[in-house]
């Protein structure tokens, strides 16, 4: 798949061309950041099944109740590489920490929905034309404020018609969405789903985007200190995504057992597909650029080339 050779030509560039090896026998350990979210069942099923092991990788997984403690861990020193998405890899790397994008997690389909703008039960909205004036629920400077915009901007809802409310805390934010103390909130899955089982209404979702929504990321200083890492962590990556999509329900009791799925949702959720490991493409990660450059939260300059190698993006 040429996708996949150009994500590991990319780990060619940054230094790993040679066998994953270590002085005396085993190799590094990878201290991996995951959040306890539905995007990292590849992961966890890699670690669980033994097939980082069996590429020779030792992977350390270190989870996090919030992407703001794993963003401290990442600052600390504290991990080698993480679960997360392009805004805060963006943010990291402006901060200096020098991280490298080595494949897209989740990228939006047409038939899957990850992001949705929903209505509480007791509102009368069903559109995203009454939404003018009404707050919606999110988390600012962050993927969801980003997911936001895309799909107001996708609708055609002007930016300056949206009225938007800090509410960081996702649970908080379903919660306070389900007792009507707020109209509409954007919410990823599976909690979207677990709205709209009881009653709340769906709006609009992420499904007719087009850009990445989640990643890995891994320091730079690390692969470069550890040759063949990255291709043999995507090796087993890729298998432990092949085994879920040939048959996703044979994993949905890890999804419950590792993550904050709803047990509620066990037998009528259907599990997502993942894509085989690729970069995200130029585009991607420049749209999200220029919505960090207006808003000021990066300077101007930020290329594509500081977070995932020169031309490794194209499909």
């Amino acid at each position: 798949m040429r996708i996949y050779r150009k994500i590991i030509c990319l780990c060619v560039m940054l230094g790993v061309l040679f066998p994953l090896s270590a002085a005396g026998g085993e190799g590094p350990v990878l201290r991996l950041g995951i959040l306890p979210v539905i995007d990292t069942l590849p992961i966890i099923v890699a670690k669980e099944r033994g097939l980082f092991k069996e590429e020779g990788v030792t992977v350390e997984i270190i989870n996090f109740n919030s992407a703001l403690e794993r963003d401290a861990a990442v600052k600390g020193k504290a991990l080698d590489g993480y679960f997360g998405d392009l805004l805060n890899t963006i943010l990291l790397n402006a901060s200096g920490e020098e991280l490298r994008v080595i494949t897209t997690v989740y990228h939006t389909r047409k038939d899957q929905r990850m992001f949705a703008l929903l209505a509480s039960p007791d509102s009368d909205i069903s559109s995203l034309r009454q939404i003018h004036n009404v707050s919606v629920a999110i988390s600012r400077t962050s993927i969801i404020e980003y997911f936001l915009d895309k799909i107001t901007d996708t609708e055609g809802v002007p930016r300056e018609a949206v009225q938007k409310i800090e509410i960081r805390q996702i649970p908080i934010r379903y919660q306070m969405l389900m007792d009507d103390s707020v109209k509409l909130a954007l919410l990823p899955e599976p909690l979207a789903s677990k709205a709209l089982s009881e009653g709340a209404r769906l709006v609009a979702d992420d499904r007719k985007l087009d850009t990445t929504a989640t990643i890995l990321a891994m320091k730079d200083s690390f692969l470069i200190q550890n040759p063949g890492l990255c291709e043999s962590f995507l090796k087993a990556y890729a298998r432990s995504v092949e085994m879920i999509n040939d048959n996703p329900e044979a994993f949905k009791e890890i999804l419950v057992l590792k993550t904050r799925f709803p047990p509620s949702l066990r037998e009528t959720y259907k599990l997502r597909t993942f894509p085989d490991p690729r970069l995200p493409s130029e585009e991607d990660v420049m749209s999200v650029v220029r919505w960090m450059t207006a808003r000021g939260l990066v300077p101007v300059g930020v290329k594509y080339d500081d977070m995932v190698g020169e031309g490794e993006g194209e499909e």
